[in-house]
């Protein structure tokens, strides 16, 4: 059964460019959640997603042992976990609550990431299509920013990254998919989104002018406060970020690259932070 009602996913690793790429997404005729997030210091442009699913995605982890900066594997089953605890209601309330009867819709807390097992059901109970895009950095900037932002050393970073970035990637893993680089997307958004288009097999809409010339704005250079060379692999968790890195880059040219699979399952195996 098909449905014409389509939602995109923004997922990813949180200070990659994620809400950047949801504006864009917004822009392009998708509605964003009805109770935004303020803007901060550390995200001027504003985040473009709801608070309401970023409290609750964050009471979820809690429910089952984790917090957003949790580098271990979930152990228990977060849907199983969601239902216990009324927190699987809560769901369903919030994406009725924020998005009403909207037929395309642009969702993003990059904890969602690793609550793929609730939010994809939850999002087809509802008639959607997903559509995920999965946002990607180079982790050594990603890492860069949380210590400004958190105090985390680079180590920590790195292993953040890595969940996030594993999780996303088998959550999503064949179906339509498109990777989508902070770099790309600075350098030519247009081009980014016309990939992004025809990997998912959905056109987006003619723009009009302004909202071109406001997608143009919004990806301005003061951005990207860190440019930073990919991780060493001089060290375990380095070598495990830069060959995931590495992988994900090859499937920005094919969503689906088998051997890129492989290597990712092969790291999802070996990375066993404490």
């Amino acid at each position: 059964m098909t449905t014409d009602k389509r939602a995109v996913l923004v997922l990813g690793m949180h200070r990659s460019g994620t809400s950047a790429l949801t504006r864009i997404i917004n822009l392009m005729c998708f509605s964003a959640p009805k109770t935004l997030m303020a803007a901060t210091e550390a995200n001027e442009a504003g985040f473009w997603e709801s608070e309401v699913f970023m409290d609750l995605d964050e009471r979820i982890l809690k429910a089952c042992g984790h917090k957003w900066s949790s580098r271990k594997r979930l152990q228990e089953d977060a849907m199983a976990v969601a239902r216990r605890t009324g927190l699987l209601e809560e769901v369903r309330r919030a994406l009725a609550n924020e998005y009403g009867d909207a037929p395309d819709i642009v969702l993003k807390d990059p904890r969602i990431s690793r609550l793929m097992a609730i939010y994809g059901p939850v999002l087809k109970e509802a008639g959607y299509r997903i559509l995920p895009l999965l946002a990607l950095r180079n982790p050594v900037e990603v890492a860069a920013s949380l210590t400004k932002r958190d105090g985390f050393d680079l180590g920590k970073g790195l292993g953040i990254w890595l969940r996030y970035t594993l999780d996303s990637e088998i959550a999503t893993r064949g179906m339509p998919r498109t990777v989508i680089s902070f770099d790309g997307l600075m350098a030519d958004w247009r081009s980014t989104m016309e990939r992004a288009a025809r990997q998912l097999g959905e056109p987006w809409p003619q723009l009009p002018p302004e909202s071109l010339a406001e997608i143009d704005g919004t990806l301005k250079p003061n951005l990207r406060h860190h440019a930073l060379p990919p991780p060493s692999r001089t060290s375990w968790r380095g070598l495990l970020a830069a060959q995931t890195y590495d992988a994900m880059q090859r499937l920005m040219v094919d969503p689906q690259d088998r051997a890129a699979c492989r290597r990712l399952d092969l790291i999802r195996a070996v990375f066993r932070p404490l």
